[in-house]
């Protein structure tokens, strides 16, 4: 009897989930729309650690939920520059992937768990086909959206230190990238504007490449 009482109560509990998800993303638009957002995040740069520590938290809060986290790591950059502002955007962006994969093993997967399997599964098999390095190049591959792989991998029994390690390293080369572009842009810097522009044209190459490789197996 408590086994079946149990279910619906999980139930319960990620449906409310959800809704609260639902109006944090709606308040984090909202601050979009109005400009507060930026407006606090750059008041907390006179906090020493502590901001640094807020701004690592709301990048981490932004790439939990699908919402583009490009803005706090932009207003990052802004704050603490393009290389220091990377390095936290990276750390958030770390801890966000991690936060998401739980999130989705809470809240999502006992409401939509036998909804995704179809897409899921296809993941699923990709990943086991190229074990370690499949996870590693999924994440590499910047056409596939960061949002889905931590939901993804929060559907499978992917073990979290293969996913901490293969996120870290698979977002490190987009990071390096949008730091590059910042600097050029922002900081004049034509060298590292280049550099960055390179790093996402090689990024987005090897990306059709391994679509491209990938279908023409699936085809045989």
């Amino acid at each position: 009897m408590l086994a079946h009482k149990s279910i619906p109560n999980t139930r319960l509990i990620s449906g409310i989930s959800l809704l609260i998800i639902a109006a944090i993303i709606g308040y984090y638009i909202y601050l979009l729309h109005t400009g507060e957002a930026q407006k606090l995040l750059k008041s907390i740069q006179n906090l020493g650690f502590i901001g640094i520590l807020i701004g690592v938290i709301v990048q981490s809060a932004a790439n939990i939920l699908p919402v583009p986290g490009e803005f706090i790591s932009i207003i990052l950059m802004e704050i603490y520059g393009p290389i220091w502002g990377g390095i936290f955007s990276w750390i958030g962006g770390l801890a966000g992937a991690v936060g998401a994969l739980y999130l989705t093993k809470w809240v999502a997967k006992p409401i939509f768990g036998k909804m995704a399997q179809p897409f899921i599964k296809k993941v699923e098999e990709f990943i086991n086909k190229y074990e370690i390095f499949g996870l590693l190049l999924i994440r590499f591959v910047p056409l596939v959206p960061y949002h889905f792989v931590n939901y993804a991998a929060g559907f499978l029994n992917v073990k979290l230190w293969n996913f901490i390690w293969t996120t870290g390293l698979g977002i490190l080369p987009y990071t390096l990238a949008m730091s590059g572009i910042y600097a050029g842009v922002r900081r004049g810097s034509l060298m590292w504007g280049a550099i960055g522009l390179v790093v996402f044209i090689l990024l987005f190459g090897i990306s059709w490449m391994i679509q491209r490789k990938i279908g023409n197996k699936s085809k045989i």
